[in-house]
């Protein structure tokens, strides 16, 4: 369960973080791996719908790490986030690396 604090977890976790932020990355970018460390990437769409004004585009900033907007404003057409996150599945000896596109 706390694999992301050992030596090995935290090697795969800073390759998504900058200055002990979580790194934003565009849906073309990905994470580099150093030479040494595979995982194989899984990717995911999610996409966030409900009533204007519920918090789906604060939520996606929370969850990827960016500063939540201080004002409403409506999302025009769709914004898409990309977030990595890396896990160590219980079944598995190699760690994954989750791609998770959130599309609000």
């Amino acid at each position: 369960p706390n694999w992301l604090s050992t030596l090995a977890g935290r090697r795969y976790l800073n390759c998504i973080l900058h200055k002990k932020r979580r790194r934003t990355f565009t849906i073309l970018e990905s994470p580099v791996l150093p030479p040494s460390s595979y995982a194989a990437t899984i990717p995911y769409k999610l996409f966030v719908s409900g009533k204007s004004g519920v918090g789906k585009t604060a939520l996606v900033a929370m969850l990827a790490g960016v500063a939540v907007p201080p004002t409403h404003y409506e999302t025009r057409g769709t914004e898409v986030t990309t977030v990595y996150w890396p896990a160590k599945p219980l079944t598995s000896i190699d760690p994954v690396m989750f791609q998770l596109d959130f599309w609000d």
